[in-house]
């Protein structure tokens, strides 16, 4: 975060209510209402949250962070304050000794060291960390706020896309876990199977509708694997794919790629193993899994297919790889925004609510030239891309989309210029007919033999929990015994004996308990040498590694436990047709309703033989199911509203202003275009953009035209300080004046503006009354009072320039300035009064 020069101002103003607060931060924002109660409004209900990692951007003059310590920090919170240093130095918060921990106020460099914490990390990996900014940053007046602002939301994107290795761990094991029994078939059935032909990888990018109709027409030269969340968007069109791939473990992810599930008949389901247990548990069709199929022997899936991220797309383009296909094309795989602003193909949710106007992104090149917007995670997706094009230089990898991402060694070709090779009928039958042909008796001998499995590993999870347990209980006997070095030794050795079994006899699950507890045994390791460690270090080190084994082992073994009920569950499926209740018991735990169509698969004529009761429960899973399916998703649908707020477009442009990014202002103007007849605050955010983009490319009259269209009513400050800036570069005075006159009604710092406008129009005892106005307010500002002395002099009022100057250097004795004027002053008297 560079330092750069302050606007703000050492001047304090009190309000109607008593409150003190820095007019240069928060203008007259506390003057109408007290800031209590506009909080109240604002921010009280999300300062509520518990668990919760709040970061707020500013103080507003300190009012907010003692907002937050009479409102108090809930319960698993934590507090803090980024403000900028020039306001920190002209404030005081006096944090009580119970709410350090919880909250704090830092500067951004402190803060950026702070975010390396570890327990705040884990924050955001958890997806529990808001980020807000107080009312005088929002207004985006100050440039200062609106780049910390942005500063902070990348600090905390980079920290959450980094760090997510280290944390992820747990969901993808907990959804391997519960995909044991789903994770039936590897994909590995499909190595090598495609040599020499050509797939198309189907992804969901703005520049899918392009090529909808190519696709249709070359579908038979083509084997068509589509991400899952664009499959039924595919189907509509008349487009079938033969594969859909899907990954993501997150229990949204359901509702995300929910549209799929109908496709169950026609297309095979590729899930990574740590896929949504929902959306695995609830597909009624033929299915293959990539990756292990257990976290604690991959000696199971050595030759299987690995699940490759970050994204789907990645996921997908490996598939391909590993299936053979030696040439991939790739369509609607965009990894950036349209030029006007959207990120998915139409008919997506995404799409339907509009461009992404929000949301402040990095910057890619396209295949057509010019430079596209993409998100954070769409960069890691790129570089995993081109690391995966590189292992197979004898492939050719086609991007249909001139409006695409660029990626290394894959190239952009037009779709006449491509050359298909024809499929064989054989190739689609392995396709439609792989994973159907497994009878009853295999499949129960395959749940049957995880269920044993699974046994066998709850057991000796126990073991492990009791052996973390008992090297505890040696540990605090070592701590009692510190003087008696035989004691110690003979502990030691107890413990010593304990890691050799879990380094031996139980090695895999070792692995297993220290990969899923990777943050729980990292967060105590030490740089320090061990050779230096006293024993009361030793003992400490040991108490930290056996109870976070302990700890760990007890939470997998919870779901170990859980994966070998539903384990036995799956068995009743298929082997009982009379035990309709129980299994309702386990499927509604589970939030997988849709098994109830599997089971009638297994038991087709088993509803004539059903009771009243019977029917009415099947009927129910039914209508649950049938709610998953067509829910108004109403949690993601506000996580992706939220990327689209005005408000966030109006920070967005803000950024860009103070970046001097030509770029993205234009993208921005062009994106908020379509909505200017439709909305009023669209139509200030897209002149205002388009002002500072003409502005940027020296177009000053046409960017004061455009500033000028504005209905008077929609122009607010930073629309005024345009129209300011570019009057007084074309020397257009009267509108200049008319610019600073409704600025001063925003904030007094343009009264010196204005009078320096005034004395050039020659209205010089306006200008002198607005000097005085403004020196009445503010006496400690001394640049005003140099250039008020300075107008003095020139206009031949030297009582007034000397009064002006004195008062300067009672502040500043050894200002230059004013003793310069004061000496020349001093010199021409003499003169005169010689003469």
């Amino acid at each position: 975060m560079q330092e750069q020069q302050t606007s703000i101002l050492n001047t304090f103003a009190v309000s109607q209510f008593g409150e003190y607060y820095l007019p240069s931060i928060n203008r007259t924002q506390f003057e109408k209402l007290d800031s209590t109660t506009q909080y109240d409004a604002k921010f009280k209900q999300d300062f509520s949250k518990e668990n919760t990692l709040h970061l707020v951007v500013g103080m507003d003059s300190g009012l907010l962070a003692n907002y937050v310590l009479e409102m108090g920090v809930p319960d698993g919170s934590r507090f803090i304050f980024i403000e900028l240093d020039a306001a920190l130095a002209l404030l005081k918060v006096e944090i009580p000794e119970s709410l350090k921990d919880s909250l704090k106020i830092c500067t951004p460099l402190e803060f950026r060291q702070l975010i390396d914490n570890k327990s705040l990390e884990l924050f955001i990996i958890k997806d529990r960390c808001a980020l807000y900014r107080s009312m005088g940053a929002a207004s985006n007046h100050l440039e200062e706020y609106t780049l910390l602002s942005n500063e902070v939301e990348k600090i905390i994107q980079h920290t959450f896309f980094e760090s997510e290795v280290i944390f992820t761990q747990k969901i993808f094991v907990k959804t391997q876990l519960e995909n044991i029994i789903e994770n039936r078939l590897p994909a590995s059935v499909l190595k090598d199977q495609f040599t020499g032909l050509t797939c198309i990888i189907i992804a969901g990018g703005p520049s899918l509708d392009q090529h909808i109709n190519w696709i249709k027409s070359h579908s038979k030269n083509l084997i068509i694997i589509a991400v899952s969340r664009i499959a039924s968007k595919l189907y509509n069109e008349g487009i079938i794919p033969h594969i859909i791939v899907s990954v993501d473990p997150q229990d949204h992810s359901f509702e995300v790629n929910r549209e799929m599930m109908p496709l169950h008949r026609e297309s095979l389901f590729v899930q990574s193993f740590h896929v949504c247990s929902r959306i695995s548990a609830q597909w009624q069709g033929r299915s293959l899994y990539l990756g292990g199929r257990v976290p604690w022997d991959s000696s199971l899936d050595m030759n299987n297919i690995e699940s490759i991220g970050p994204t789907v797309t990645n996921s997908a383009v490996h598939l391909a790889l590993r299936m053979g296909f030696s040439q991939v094309l790739l369509c609607g795989v965009d990894f950036c925004h349209s030029r006007d602003g959207f990120t998915h193909a139409k008919g997506t949710l995404e799409a339907n609510l509009g461009p992404n106007l929000g949301q402040i992104c990095e910057w890619v090149d396209t295949y057509a030239g010019y430079k596209a917007e993409t998100l954070i995670q769409l960069l890691y997706a790129i570089d995993s891309l081109q690391t995966e094009v590189e292992r197979f230089p004898d492939r050719k990898f086609i991007n249909l989309s001139q409006s695409a991402a660029v990626v290394k060694g894959v190239s952009y070709q037009a779709t006449q210029d491509i050359q298909l090779k024809a499929i064989t009928a054989d190739k689609y039958h392995l396709l439609q007919h792989i994973a159907s042909n497994e009878s009853t008796k295999e499949r129960v001998e395959d749940i049957q033999s995880r269920v044993n499995d699974l046994s066998k590993t709850v057991k000796s999870m126990r073991i492990i929990v009791n052996l973390s347990s008992d090297a505890l209980k040696h540990n605090l006997k070592m701590t009692q015994q510190i003087d008696n070095p035989e004691q110690i030794k003979r502990l030691s050795q107890k413990i010593e004996a304990i890691e050799q079994k879990l380094n031996g006899k139980y090695h895999s699950l070792s692995q297993l308990i220290k990969f899923y507890g990777y943050y729980e045994f990292t967060k105590f390791l030490t740089t320090k040498d061990t050779d230096t460690w006293s024993q009361e270090q030793l003992n400490e080190m040991t108490f930290s590694y056996y109870d976070a084994f302990e700890q760990i082992s007890k939470k997998l073994l919870t779901l170990l436990s859980v994966a070998f009920e539903r384990s036995e569950s799956r068995l009743l499926e298929i082997s009982s047709d009379k035990e309709v209740a129980k299994l309702a018991k386990q499927w509604r735990a589970d939030n997988q309703q849709g098994r109830i169509k599997i089971w009638q698969q297994l038991h087709p004529d088993h509803l004539k033989q059903c009771d009243p009761a019977q029917l009415k429960l099947i009927e129910e899973l039914k209508a649950e199911y049938h709610e998953q399916l067509n829910n108004d998703r109403k949690v993601y649908v506000d996580t992706v509203k939220e990327t689209t707020t005005l408000e966030r477009a109006f920070t967005k442009i803000m950024v860009l202003v103070n970046t001097k990014h030509h770029t993205g202002l234009n993208q921005m103007a062009t994106y908020l275009l379509p909505f200017v007849a439709k909305d009023d605050e669209a139509n200030r955010l897209y002149h205002l953009a388009y002002g500072h983009q003409l502005h940027l490319e020296e177009r000053y009259e046409e960017a004061l035209s455009c500033m000028l269209e504005l209905p008077d009513t929609l122009v607010t400050e930073p629309e005024t300080r345009l129209i300011l800036q570019l009057s007084l570069k074309l020397m257009k005075l009267e509108l200049a004046g008319k610019a600073l006159k409704k600025a001063i009604t925003y904030s007094d710092e343009y009264l010196p503006r204005y009078a320096n406008v005034l004395r050039a129009q020659g209205q010089t005892q306006e200008a002198i009354n607005t000097y005085i106005d403004y020196l009445e307010k503010y006496p400690s500002d001394i640049m005003v009072w140099l250039k008020f002395g300075s107008f003095m002099f020139d206009i031949d009022q030297i009582q007034a320039a000397i009064d002006a100057f004195s008062h300067v250097i009672q502040s500043d004795p050894d200002n230059q300035v004013a003793l310069s004027y004061l000496t020349r002053i001093e010199a021409d008297l003499n003169a005169s009064h010689n003469t």
